[in-house]
């Protein structure tokens, strides 16, 4: 049964990342992109889990890093090929095709709230990260202001029934995250948080209207959870 599971996930996702579907074309993305470039730093070998099409990657080349990247849709690995990434053609879910403690960074954007076995995609992240290597972690926020704000008046807050339905939500998510949960997973998985933040507080379920400055301040508001944790490989 969970390689069957598996194999329609995989096809979903296939599906999910062709070049095109996903746009990065808003402020909220900009301010998400921002928050990751900051926190990687530069000169670094780095890994982009679920790179899509490169549009972060690029980005990270751009400050100065090496990265790698895996995607399980062709097309977008291609399209992230051309922007300088060594790619990767492989489900995030499968053993990574590279060696222990092969990289300094990795960034895991938007991937753990598709992974059924989150336990086994955390291991693989642990082996090939170094001792002390950090991993840039981002996921939706189940508990943003957004999301509250449609709980209560009743409405759905962006939960999804299967991996078609309600066709305005459908993401692939099965997992679903608060701040509270992700940090004691993490430490769970031996990381230490090193950092917290946001990206930006939503109003409106469609996103349009949005302040970055109160996700500053109040992050576990924030549309989005934003975790810098170190690999505590050894302890």
């Amino acid at each position: 049964m969970v390689n069957k599971i598996q194999n329609v996930n995989t096809t979903y996702a296939e599906r999910l990342y062709t070049p095109g579907l996903i746009s990065y074309d808003s402020t909220a993305e900009e301010i998400r992109f921002g928050k990751i470039l900051k926190l990687v730093g530069k000169n670094n070998k780095i890994l982009d889990i679920g790179c899509y099409d490169g549009s972060l990657g690029k980005r990270l080349i751009d400050n100065n890093n090496e990265v790698y990247g895996i995607e399980v849709n062709k097309e977008s690995a291609e399209l992230a090929h051309k922007r300088g990434l060594k790619v990767r053609i492989q489900d995030v879910t499968e053993v990574f095709d590279f060696g222990n403690d092969f990289f300094d960074v990795i960034v895991a954007a938007e991937i753990i709230e598709h992974i059924l076995d989150t336990d086994s995609f955390m291991g693989e992240i642990k082996r090939v990260l170094k001792p002390g290597g950090r991993l840039v972690l981002t996921t939706p926020n189940v508990a943003s202001f957004g999301r509250r704000l449609l709980l209560l008046f009743g409405e759905n807050p962006h939960m999804e029934a299967s991996l078609g339905f309600p066709p305005e939500a459908k993401a692939g998510h099965i997992r679903y995250f608060t701040k509270g949960l992700l940090a004691r997973y993490l430490e769970h998985k031996k990381f230490k948080i090193i950092e917290f933040t946001s990206d930006v507080v939503n109003f409106n379920s469609s996103g349009s209207l949005m302040s970055a400055s109160l996700a500053n301040l109040f992050p576990t508001l924030g549309r989005t959870l934003i975790f810098l944790a170190e690999n505590q490989k050894n302890t």
